[in-house]
């Protein structure tokens, strides 16, 4: 069994299984050629070159389809029922864990936590033998990939698990995350998620999701790139651009911090509005800044809340909580020390059902 923690994010999919990690942005496009003919033999990284065939159709994802699809998007409903994108999207992740054609998985995920209430639906949606083909250069496996247990937690809380969660799974007794009350800020790309954890158990009667997001600058920064130099993409195509700071145009390459950091600058004022009008800052410990906004508007939102810190790789910290928890889990099944019960607060494996 193959324990796998998977952040779906609207901007980025997180997964690792704690030896190998993968990100690729959340875009999908239909495919329209498997062939592919390249000079170079080996890619960098594998998520580069992600053609997947699914119910008998085929995608491009991630970086792939922004390349090469005339079709590509990037699902933003709230439900994420474009076409068939999230399950896609969760299928071309598991797929790079497959060592065999039959592959077993034990996979945590998450939802923001104003969007736990569709938790059972994505169980649903997740859960059983999915059949795909995974294409590349070489070969065109057939794999069956068997999703045996699911458990769907509120996204930030992978996040606080990754700060007090070691390798194996076990609390790290001298983290001082244990004690108080810790918030958890995931900065994403469509909504921002604010959780409180008060001594290590979720409080969902404090947390919340806000409709603020890194998607806001995209759109902000498009439209100043346009007015500046004439280039107009799709706001899924410039995350190489707001990233890196830097652009080609026209042969050159153009730096464009002067248009990215006033949307950063910006978009970071609402953040700390939202918070501030949410939780009374006196009550933290610590405040926990994390997602992909955290690295963007980091060095704007730290003078503003005092208690806050961003963690390591804020990008990935939901993923790695989740494998760490998925971990725990297996761990206790396989020696019988209790049941899942202990995570009841924050979500339920799908096999613990009433």
């Amino acid at each position: 069994m193959v324990e796998v923690g998977v952040d779906l994010g609207y901007g980025f999919v997180k997964a690792t299984d704690g030896r190998e990690g993968f990100m690729f942005p959340s875009v999908v496009g239909a495919g329209t050629s498997v062939g592919v003919l390249r000079l170079k033999d080996v890619l960098a990284d594998p998520t580069d070159d992600m053609r997947v065939s699914v119910d008998g159709q085929l995608y491009y994802v991630g970086n792939y389809a922004i390349r090469r699809s005339p079709r590509a998007f990037r699902g933003m409903s709230v439900k994420r029922g474009e076409g068939n994108a999230l399950k896609v999207l969760f299928l071309a992740a598991l797929s790079q864990f497959a060592r065999e054609p039959v592959t077993s998985f034990s996979v945590v995920t998450g939802l923001p936590p104003g969007r736990m209430g569709q938790s059972e639906e994505l169980v649903r949606a997740l859960k059983g033998e999915h059949r795909m083909v995974r294409h590349s250069a070489d070969e065109n496996p057939a794999l069956s990939l068997k999703v045996e247990d699911v458990a769907v937690v509120p996204q930030p809380v992978g996040a606080y698990w990754a700060e007090v969660l070691d390798g194996d799974g076990q609390v790290r007794q001298d983290s001082p995350l244990l004690r108080g009350r810790v918030g958890v800020v995931d900065i994403g790309y469509k909504t921002s998620d604010l959780v409180v954890m008060e001594d290590t158990e979720y409080v969902p009667e404090r947390s919340t999701t806000v409709p603020v997001g890194v998607s806001s600058a995209y759109a902000e920064i498009a439209e100043k790139l346009a007015a500046k130099y004439g280039v107009e993409k799709e706001t899924y195509a410039l995350d190489g651009a707001v990233i890196t700071g830097k652009m080609v145009v026209a042969g050159q390459v153009a730096d464009i911090s002067e248009v990215r950091e006033p949307a950063f600058a910006g978009l970071a004022t609402k953040v700390v509005a939202e918070v501030l009008s949410t939780w009374q800052m006196s009550e933290f410990a610590s405040l926990l800044l994390v997602g992909g906004g955290a690295v963007a508007l980091g060095k704007y939102l730290l003078p503003h809340l005092p208690v806050a810190t961003v963690v390591d790789d804020p990008v990935t910290a939901n993923s790695r909580g989740f494998w760490a928890w998925a971990h725990r889990l297996g761990a206790r099944a396989a020696t019988g020390a209790g049941s899942v019960a202990a995570g009841a607060a924050t979500g339920r494996r799908s096999s613990d059902a009433a």
